[in-house]
């Protein structure tokens, strides 16, 4: 557990790009070892992207939906395999083709092993930092324990026997249950909701992101970091020590920093090419419906992943959360019924009379933005006193925490708890 450190050696002025909960956890593990911080976000407020409604799922066993593409065949394999579980088809147009290409193309079952193992590393390391952070603040969020993963039948589960073992490997705690056994964790799991198995992950819980990280920034505000919303992020300057260009309501403002940390995947065209690094980014858009719990015996404990619809069910306090559906491409203003409606009837086969509907239903789309190998880029740029914390894609939530200690350990020159050289952006140097 660490502090702010008293005797810090280089005390910086340091501006933060992205006020979602990886731009707020770093700058709190900034602030906490004495920097003077700053966050930035084009928003009007903080988390109003992909922090704003995401699943509330902590997973270190990876099992998160759509956190990595298919893995099995040749490229041109795994990119059908791939494009046929995405929500809208990407064969209507080349740039949809572009990204779905770019994002599976190197994803080979060798190299997703080691991805995977990393991924897995990463979040029980932040799952950690989480902890620490939480119980050093006395912060109370919405939370439950555990994740019920559900298996359509025996040949699925038999597929999965790889990903058993790397679990057991990882030392992850994983059991194969029976439903009659599935159903003791999830008593209100209905009996139509057929599946041949399911697997249990004690490691993995649901928190409340959003709520998380808003009291996160209210306790970085007391260690003295400001915000600035309304900030659009429009240059950055070449000099030794960077210039920030934003454009603003008040007009055009120019920020001095000893050091800028990107946290947005949400980065000018113009500005990307001034990196030497060729950063494999793609947008995948999600969506999640809320509702209230009408009852709570018929609602959810934890968090219930389909497996097959790759969609999870989960409580957050008074609210019972799906979330479903993966679109790769430019954001589209109209939201996809059949995802909308398949997350209704979800709900209602899982967990039926659970949810009070005309009570504040929220349907929202997000977009998050995903590093093609499926690991965030976390480190220097390559530009003099510009690092990057981003790409962190469906597993922003997971590894938030986390990410944020390691960076501040590197800006520091410590040592950190987990080998970065996989995690750098240097790794997409040109």
């Amino acid at each position: 557990m660490r502090f702010a450190t008293k005797h810090l050696k280089v005390k910086m002025k340091i501006a933060v790009v992205g006020a979602g909960v990886v731009g707020i956890a770093t700058a709190y593990e900034l602030a906490m070892d004495g920097h003077a911080v700053t966050v930035f976000d084009k928003s009007a407020a903080a988390c109003e992207e992909a922090s704003f409604a995401n699943s509330g799922l902590i997973a270190p066993s990876m099992y998160i939906p759509f956190a990595f593409p298919g893995d099995k065949g040749n490229a041109f394999a795994r990119l059908i395999h791939t494009g046929r579980h995405l929500t809208q088809r990407p064969w209507r147009s080349l740039q949809q083709i572009k990204s779905l290409r770019r994002w599976t193309r190197y994803n080979t079952s060798e190299v997703r092993a080691k991805q995977v193992a990393l991924a897995q590393t990463l979040g029980k390391y932040s799952a950690n930092q989480l902890a620490n952070i939480v119980e050093r603040n006395q912060m109370e969020i919405e939370r439950s324990e555990g994740q019920l993963v559900l298996v359509e039948s025996e040949q699925s589960l038999q597929r999965l026997q790889p990903a058993l073992e790397a679990l057991k490997s990882e030392d992850i705690d994983c059991k194969v249950l029976t439903p009659a056994e599935a159903r003791k964790f999830e008593p209100a799991l209905h009996s139509e909701a057929s599946f041949h198995a399911a697997l249990w992950l004690p490691g993995d819980h649901v928190a409340n992101c959003r709520q998380f990280a808003l009291e996160l920034k209210h306790l970085t505000q007391k260690l003295g970091v400001t915000y600035q919303f309304g900030a659009d992020l429009l240059d950055l300057g070449p000099q030794t020590l960077p210039n920030l260009t934003f454009a603003s309501p008040q007009g055009t403002e120019l920020v001095s920093a000893d050091h800028v940390v990107l946290c947005t995947g949400q980065i000018p065209p113009h500005l990307k090419a001034k990196f030497p690094l060729h950063m494999p980014l793609v947008s995948l858009h999600g969506y999640a419906l809320s509702v209230a719990v009408r009852e709570p015996l018929n609602a959810p404990r934890s968090a219930v992943h389909d497996l097959r619809e790759n969609m999870v069910i989960n409580r957050l306090g008074n609210r019972i959360r799906v979330c479903a559906g993966a679109e790769l491409g430019i954001k589209s203003d109209v939201k996809d019924a059949r995802v909308v409606n398949a997350m209704y009837r979800a709900l209602e086969l899982h967990f039926p009379g659970a949810a009070n509907y005309p009570a504040g239903t929220q349907v929202w789309q997000g977009t998050r933005h995903t590093i093609t190998d499926g690991l965030p880029a976390i480190g220097p740029s390559g530009l003099a006193n510009v690092s990057l914390n981003l790409g962190h894609g469906a597993c922003g939530w997971t590894w938030a925490c986390g990410s944020a200690r390691l960076l501040a350990d590197q800006i520091a020159g410590r040592p950190t708890d987990v080998t970065m050289s996989p995690l750098l952006p240097t790794r997409f140097i040109r």
